[in-house]
């Protein structure tokens, strides 16, 4: 006879749908909020080669692509959990090989799906294993990705 225990979570976190947002928020909206300013407070040409207008078009793109695939392919496989439990190592995968973009917002968009679909968000069923390992990995992917990103900015405008 084999027993099967439950993982159970020691932190509350926000749903899914909050935690989500709020990366995105503080990755693509700050970042395009952040070059906004820089072309209205500054005298910096906005269509230079990566100036401002570029940032903003390339960041908006990628961010919002990362948002629409975690979404979507989020909303799919979280409704059984043998599909949940793959989708949060690839999505933690995918979290960090676009680490390199990080500037974009990608790598903690896709980091905090596969927290989602790992169930370590609330209203989710935890899971156990490698996609338990993987959904720590989005959570943490998520945090640094925010954690650059908004505090590289507010470095710079220390300077």
């Amino acid at each position: 006879m084999s027993t099967q225990t439950l993982a159970t979570r020691k932190v509350s976190l926000p749903s899914p749908t909050v935690f989500i947002a709020l990366v995105y928020a503080l990755t693509v909206g700050f970042t395009e909020l952040w070059f906004a300013g820089d072309i209205v407070f500054t005298d910096v040409d906005p269509y230079a080669n990566d100036g401002p207008v570029e940032s903003m078009v390339a960041i908006g793109i990628i961010g919002t692509a990362a948002l629409v695939l975690v979404v979507a392919l989020g909303s799919w496989l979280v409704r059984r959990p043998e599909r949940a439990k793959a989708g949060a190592v690839v999505l933690a995968t995918l979290s960090i090989v676009t680490m390199l973009f990080f500037w974009s917002g990608a790598p903690g968009i896709i980091g905090a799906g596969a927290a989602w679909q790992a169930g370590l968000l609330r209203g989710g069923r935890p899971q156990l294993g490698a996609a338990r390992v993987a959904g720590i990995v989005g959570l943490f992917a998520a945090a640094l990705n925010v954690a650059l990103t908004v505090g590289g900015l507010l470095i710079e405008l220390a300077q």
